[in-house]
């Protein structure tokens, strides 16, 4: 009988730490999904990988949202646009670009970029009407990075 008492009693004991590790784990993981949860909007990476032509082709499929996209960055007076290639732009080809709105901070920041092939993170709108000569914007630029392209 004794040794029956001692085996419930160190059961009893087993049960609690179990318990007790269980309760911390799920502390834990509440704490963490509440620090994630407290990410500003402007700090948590949220956009959404998108390739060029799908903006050309289909705007309104990503209209509104924050994109990461590549193509032929060119910062010129006449506007600063993203082109799908370089010869879209020596060609005129303004269907084939991406009105780039930049604040004249930027614009100083990442002339350096001017005419090179970038990833540009930013929101996106598509373009108004059908006078509008680029296919949509991008806006509220985060960043722009040069890649490096080999043909």
């Amino acid at each position: 009988m004794m040794g029956l008492m001692r085996d419930k009693g160190q059961t009893m004991k087993l049960l609690l730490k179990v318990a007790a590790v269980t309760f911390l784990v799920l502390i834990a993981v509440r704490v963490s999904f509440a620090q994630v949860a407290a990410v500003a909007p402007d700090d948590a990476p949220h956009a959404l990988p998108v390739s060029i032509v799908t903006l050309l082709a289909a705007p309104a499929s990503s209209s509104a949202k924050q994109v990461q996209v590549a193509g032929f960055l060119v910062l010129d007076f006449e506007g600063e646009a993203l082109y799908l290639h370089k010869e879209d732009y020596q060609e005129g080809l303004s269907l084939n670009s991406i009105y780039v709105s930049l604040t004249p901070e930027q614009l100083q920041k990442y002339k350096s970029l001017d005419k090179t092939y970038v990833t540009i993170e930013a929101s996106f709108q598509k373009r108004r009407n059908s006078e509008d000569i680029f296919t949509g914007v991008l806006f509220h630029v985060r960043e722009i990075r040069r890649i490096n392209v080999h043909h």
